[in-house]
């Protein structure tokens, strides 16, 4: 390794590659990469760099932004002669580029988004002391989910698929120093599904856009003539999203209608299916496409209801209802890995049916919501706050506590 012989300072530097630009954050992987890389700004320089071009100026102080691909460039040849559809396609000119961006920047550690850059991990090999294979997801499980509920192709299809990724997730292990995952779960499948010989750390998701957020719990929205305003977050293109506003806009609001009729259900995020909008035509729904900011919508909103059936790691939209005083009410699977205290901190079931008896219940006894929100809110900040989350990327990064 181009490093080993010589002298390194108490300060580690880290190089973030994910594949979509991480700034600015959004959602999902890129509120990830962000924090991440910001997070791991406290123990030295750090530059986070995308394989798909930066769609707007990148000015971000803590950090270095990079991107690997400029638009309008002529395509060139993709490395590999194979991939996956689990896989990201990267251009040998963006690989050129890593290369000279990793012998400019010098990293102590590059972390490398998920197996759908894993072509990136060989090259980069002798290029680090440390690479460590950020795991948002442990793919072949997800793939076994998300395939269990396509009706369209046959079981011999998707298990095909869920064993393909789970060979890439092995050759990807043999590779790393480390693996970060998002949640306890998510460890512990990983060492069911593979005999692991590096060391498994979990970098929760954090809350986003956490500085923005007030750390005391706001006041609840008022309960006006709308009373209860309802909101889902999330992609709007991604399958298990698509399925949740159909439950929860043809299925459960017309329930929590029935006893409250001016309960209204706001839709917020990007690219909406045709079937999404679909369901903002019906009574008492809206949607909120490509919304700049949340802050507007979690600030009028009295509950969010998260009716997942498939996905992987952990919920960020949670940890944002949660940090703006928001009751949540979801599926068990929808706060999988959080760790929060059913009942105290949120309410559960797998039932639509329940799911609207809860909301109903909930809007109908203002002290058991007041607690509600108390509850989550303390758990948030301590556990997912920007110093948990510093916390965790430090170990992530086989940080000596004392030397941190």
């Amino acid at each position: 390794m181009p490093f080993g012989d010589e002298p390194r300072s108490a300060e580690r530097r880290v190089l973030v590659v994910s594949h979509d630009p991480a700034f600015p954050p959004a959602s999902g992987a890129d509120l990830r990469n962000h924090r991440n890389a910001v997070s791991a700004a406290a123990f030295g320089p750090v530059c986070l760099a995308s394989v798909r071009p930066q769609a707007v100026e990148a000015v971000d102080p803590p950090i270095r932004i990079e991107a690997l691909s400029i638009e309008g460039e002529a395509r060139t040849g993709s490395i590999g002669w194979w991939r996956l559809r689990a896989e990201h396609r990267v251009s040998r000119s963006a690989l050129m580029r890593l290369e000279t961006l990793v012998r400019d920047f010098r990293p102590d550690t590059i972390v490398v988004e998920g197996i759908g850059l894993f072509k990136l991990l060989q090259p980069l090999r002798p290029l680090t002391k440390q690479l460590i294979l950020d795991m948002h997801n442990v793919e072949s499980d997800l793939a076994g989910q998300l395939h269990r509920a396509d009706r369209a192709r046959s079981a011999a299809a998707r298990l095909a698929t869920a064993l393909a990724i789970r060979r890439l997730e092995r050759k990807a292990l043999a590779l790393v120093d480390r693996v970060w995952v998002c949640s306890n779960e998510d460890r512990e499948r990983l060492m069911t599904l593979f005999p692991l010989k590096v060391p498994v750390d979990v970098v929760p998701n954090g809350i986003p856009h956490a500085g923005d957020i007030p750390e005391t719990l706001p006041a609840e929205a008022a309960a006006d003539k709308t009373f209860p305003v309802i909101l889902f977050v999330g992609h709007l293109d991604y399958p298990p999203n698509v399925d949740a506003v159909e439950r929860l806009a043809g299925t459960i609001l017309p329930r929590i209608r029935q006893a409250l009729p001016a309960a209204t259900l706001a839709i917020a995020g990007r690219r909406p299916k045709p079937a999404v909008r679909a369901m903002a035509r019906l009574p008492g729904v809206e949607l909120v496409e490509d919304p700049e900011t949340m802050a507007p919508l979690l600030s009028r909103a009295h509950l969010t209801i998260i009716p997942l059936a498939a996905g992987g790691g952990t919920r960020i939209k949670i940890l944002e209802a949660m940090a703006w005083g928001v009751p949540v009410i979801a599926t068990p699977l929808a706060a999988e890995g959080l760790g929060l205290v059913e009942t105290e901190e949120l309410l559960l079931s797998d039932s639509d049916e329940e799911l609207a008896e809860m909301a109903v219940g909930l809007c109908l006894d203002a002290e058991r919501r007041a607690k509600q929100r108390i509850h989550a809110h303390q758990a948030v900040w301590a556990r997912f706050g920007p110093r948990a989350i510093r916390d965790a990327v430090r170990n992530g990064l086989g940080l000596d506590k004392a030397g941190a």
